[in-house]
């Protein structure tokens, strides 16, 4: 009884209101006017009888119960609680008071609320939300704190209140969860963070370690892809049959099991190479499904001794990409282009420069092209659709705006997403001729290289001083214009013919034509860089010819020379009046390349007859190409060919197997002749601009200097 009394005399509004809402206790005044209950002890409850409802109290006081059909905290009991306080307000004993010991209700909250474990919130906020969380804190947006017997939390990125009461399981959510909700741990999280009880670079350290994986789980899973793989391998392409392709289904299955959606994603695109074989579709490639396989023969043994959470996480992949909090975005609208995926959908991504950052962010507004097997049309005109995050103009319009996004979230690639929580603020239209854009604009195409174009595909400002007429190319179907940096380099804008792709050649096409004469026409292509046939190559997304756009001056005079630059895999000085050199030879480069395309078809080969079918002119060939690596200096390639073909003619002889060692060579060998592929794209694609420049291509092409 000592304790309920204590308990009910430290109850003030504040906390009654917690308990249940200011309404609430409001309304519970009103009853104690009009309606005088009895009131009796029973042992450690008290008994409040009202003409409509009984009221039994007790402690602590949110799990007292009323006759009533609520579910929730009544106005019953909250008068109840109030009828008490006053009785005993009226005539207090001795024995009632406060015990001198006795621990107010904030600082029993307090005690509660630091006592939390961090791993238990963590558990409850979920790890989206948890990141999220994260994310503001230490982008500086902190909750909002009052304290008194109770400690009510606002969030500034959204509109949940949270109160916290003592015990911690009364408190209350605006959501109305009655379990510890994300938000009721957030918000004990940010009272943690006010009393120093825990950091935001322990948050930060304890979100890189959060992962519990169930070793034995993850190994048996690996093992049994790598057994599924490793029996695939053994027999050879040209022996397996259709239900290869189930056995990659299952595989995906048990890998969506274990929680390794990266095998998953695998292991289905596997699946469906295998159905493009059995099928004979043109659109099947070889070199590809025994890549794929290879390597993920190789991360399955990776994964089956894995221990380390990073090394685990790394090897696993994410299901989605999670979308986290960023700082206030300073965006501006540079343009969008059309797409359209292999696996059904469609759509629109629009490209925003974020100049404080200089980084790029997207926005993709995809849609299905098929339903339940039948065709969907996509709807007509994106462009005149309304903007996300609340901007009051159509999508077309917003690629001519600047803007600022408030509580935006991104993945990590810069992907935006679409979020009621983000708020805009429309600065006004987009001015390309701020410094912070013109700074980004590449006037010198060699700086392509320093960061060569790869799987992330990021958008460049290629600046371009002449255009030169397009050609459409009949037999490749590729349109294909020429624009010229200002020494004179040459940069490929190279668009391939579709139904989406034809408004852009036409508008390429028009627009080489209208330049092609003129002497001096400086513009900005915006778009996406890749290689193609040993040709640097810009997929055009849109071109501006604003005045603000003008390349730096230059003076072709002065000889000076510029800072030594990294390009392909040499290194080249340049004088302002065009000489240059240190990129390998074309030639050099060309034999690396063709003698990587006769190991990735030697592979090809091996895996058509598998392990366990090798014929004799397949290891003659091996050991041709073994040789031919080593004059090279491909000597990674020359080392695992060794291995390979000794392990294979030992097979031969002995009429047994390792498989294990050669399929880790075989894995190896493969990785190396992929990463290999891309190196020589780059150093012929460097190559060939610096040839132009040591053959006076400069000078031809008529290279842009300052008056």
């Amino acid at each position: 009884m000592e304790e309920l009394k204590r308990l009910l005399m430290q109850a003030d509004d504040e906390y009654l209101t917690g308990l249940s809402n200011k309404g609430m206790v409001k309304r519970a005044y009103k009853d104690l006017e009009q309606d005088a209950p009895e009131i009796s002890w029973d042992g450690e409850e008290a008994l409040v009888k009202w003409k409509d409802a009984d009221c039994r109290i007790k402690a602590p006081l949110g799990s007292s119960v009323c006759s009533c059909p609520s579910r929730s905290m009544c106005r019953h009991r909250i008068a109840a609680m109030l009828c008490l306080k006053r009785e005993m307000a009226k005539a207090p004993a001795p024995d009632e008071a406060l015990p001198p010991n006795g621990v107010s209700f904030s600082a029993a909250l307090e005690q509660e609320l630091l006592s939390v474990p961090a791993a238990r919130l963590r558990k409850a906020c979920g790890a989206r939300e948890f990141r999220g969380f994260l994310a503001h804190i230490q982008a500086g947006e902190s909750p909002q704190i009052e304290e008194g017997s109770t400690v009510t939390v606002r969030f500034p990125w959204d509109r949940t209140v949270v109160k916290l009461l003592s015990p911690l399981a009364y408190s209350t959510c605006t959501c109305h969860s009655k379990e510890l909700c994300g938000h009721k741990a957030m918000a004990v999280l940010a009272y943690q963070l006010r009393k120093k009880a825990v950091t935001p670079e322990q948050l930060a350290a304890a979100e890189d370690s959060r992962e519990i994986w169930n070793l034995e789980e993850t190994a048996q899973a690996a093992g049994s892809m790598r057994e599924g793989i490793r029996l695939q391998l053994l027999t050879g392409l040209s022996r397996l049959s259709p239900e290869a392709e189930e056995s990659m289904e299952r595989l995906a299955v048990i890998s969506h099991g274990a929680g390794l959606p990266r095998f998953e994603s695998g292991f289905r695109s596997a699946a469906d190479e295998y159905r493009l074989y059995f099928t004979r579709s043109a659109a099947f490639r070889e070199n590809e499904l025994m890549e794929r396989l290879i390597l993920l023969y190789r991360d399955a043994c990776r994964l089956e001794r894995a221990k380390e959470p990073a090394e685990l996480r790394a090897l696993a992949g994410n299901f989605r990409d999670a979308y986290e909090q960023t700082p206030r975005l300073h965006l501006t609208g540079m343009g969008s282009s059309h797409f359209k995926s292999k696996n059904g959908y469609e759509g629109e991504k629009y490209y925003f420069l974020e100049t404080d950052q200089r980084r790029w962010y997207t926005w993709v507004d995809a849609r299905p092209t098929f339903y339940e097997g039948v065709r969907r049309r996509p709807p007509g005109s994106s462009e005149h659709a309304q903007a996300p995050w609340g901007l009051n103009c159509s999508r077309e319009k917003m690629m001519e705006l600047e803007f600022y996004l408030t509580r935006a979230k991104a993945a990590k690639d810069g992907r935006l997403s679409v979020s009621q929580e983000t708020r805009s603020e429309i600065v006004g239209s987009r001015d390309l001729g701020r410094e912070e854009i013109r700074s980004m604009v590449v006037w010198d195409y060699r700086d392509l290289f320093l960061e060569p174009p790869g799987d992330s595909r990021e958008p460049v400002l290629a600046g371009a001083v002449r255009c030169k007429k397009g050609v459409f190319d009949t037999v490749r179907q590729r349109f294909d214009m020429e624009i010229f940096d200002t020494g004179g380099r040459a940069l490929h804008v190279a668009v391939r013919y579709s139904r989406e792709e034809r408004v852009t050649i036409q508008t390429l096409e028009r627009l080489g034509s209208r330049l092609e004469r003129r002497e001096d026409a400086p513009m900005v292509f915006f778009g996406i860089p890749y290689l193609d046939e040993g040709r640097l190559c810009l997929y055009p997304v849109d071109f501006f010819e604003e005045e603000g756009l003008a390349p730096p001056v230059r003076d072709s005079g002065s000889g000076e020379i510029r800072e030594e630059k990294a390009i392909g895999s040499g290194v080249f000085k340049e004088k302002t009046g065009g000489e240059a050199g240190g990129a390998p030879g074309a030639r050099a480069v060309r034999a690396a390349e063709q003698c990587l395309r006769d190991i990735r078809g030697l592979l090809s080969d091996l895996f058509q007859s598998g392990l366990q079918s090798v014929q004799p002119e397949l290891l003659e060939h091996m050991s041709v190409l073994e040789n031919e690596s080593g004059a090279l200096g491909l000597y990674l390639a020359k080392e695992e060919l060794g291995a390979l073909r000794t392990a294979l003619e030992e097979k031969r002889h002995r009429g047994a197997l390792e498989a294990e060692p050669v399929l880790a060579s075989w894995a190896r060998l493969a990785e190396y002749v992929k990463l290999g592929m891309k190196k020589t794209e780059l150093d012929l694609a460097a190559a060939h601009m610096l040839a132009a420049d040591a053959a006076g291509e400069s000078k031809r092409e008529k290279p842009y200097e300052a008056e």
